[in-house]
């Protein structure tokens, strides 16, 4: 009997203009559970609904398109002291240092397996040994790797337990010269499924800048 009554009124859509008074005087259910209301009532109101579904969706969308200009901004600032450091040891701070304040990152954790032009310059943490199965695990991450803990031993890569993090290999001309990695105390900050597009610009500005106190792998 329903799919015949709603044949009939796609097919007479007069039927609403000629029973007009008819339809005023059908009352349903409220959808917000205040007794019953007009069918025109139950429209006006499904449309409300609808339009402020919208607008919460769209003042959602400008706090994004907010936050992520100011993301953008504050990787733009960053590659410019990154391109103004005059040493190695100068970038290394702003990695470390900078980058977790300005941010909001708990740690980083920093490693390069290239050698340095300069050899003074091999003396920082940064060029400590890496563990080769450390090395093989940043060598298979494709882009950056975000989520809990990894399988691998990362006992001694944090101060404080990281809840979790992110790393990305650093590349120059193609090639994986070390990684970074980022922590957080808070599970949701680095998740899989994270959109990772300004964190794989972050790890492009600071593989290049970095790239330029490094051996060129062709030597």
């Amino acid at each position: 009997m329903q799919e015949e009554i709603k044949d009939y009124l796609k097919q007479h859509p007069e039927f609403f203009e000629e029973n007009a008074s008819f339809l005023a005087d059908i009352h349903l259910p409220s959808p917000h559970g205040s007794g019953t209301i007009s069918l025109a009532e139950r429209q006006q109101l499904a449309q409300r609904d609808k339009i402020n579904a919208l607008e919460e969706r769209f003042a959602e969308l400008v706090l994004n398109a907010q936050e992520n200009d100011k993301i953008s901004g504050k990787i733009h600032a960053f590659s410019i002291l990154l391109q103004q450091a005059r040493n190695f040891d100068t970038a290394e701070q702003l990695v470390s240092h900078y980058l977790p304040e300005e941010f909001n990152i708990t740690d980083t954790y920093l490693r390069i397996w290239t050698p340095p032009l300069d050899e003074a310059d091999q003396n920082s943490l940064v060029f400590e040994p890496v563990p080769e199965a450390i090395r093989k695990w940043v060598l298979e991450i494709h882009n950056v790797y975000c989520g809990g803990i990894p399988s691998i031993d990362i006992d001694d890569w944090f101060l404080e337990p990281a809840a979790s993090i992110a790393v990305f290999p650093l590349r120059a001309n193609g090639q994986v010269f070390g990684f970074l990695a980022l922590s957080s105390d808070n599970t949701e900050r680095f998740y899989v499924g994270t959109g990772t597009d300004f964190l794989q610009k972050l790890g492009d500005h600071i593989g290049a800048a970095l790239s330029r106190y490094l051996v060129p792998a062709s030597e």
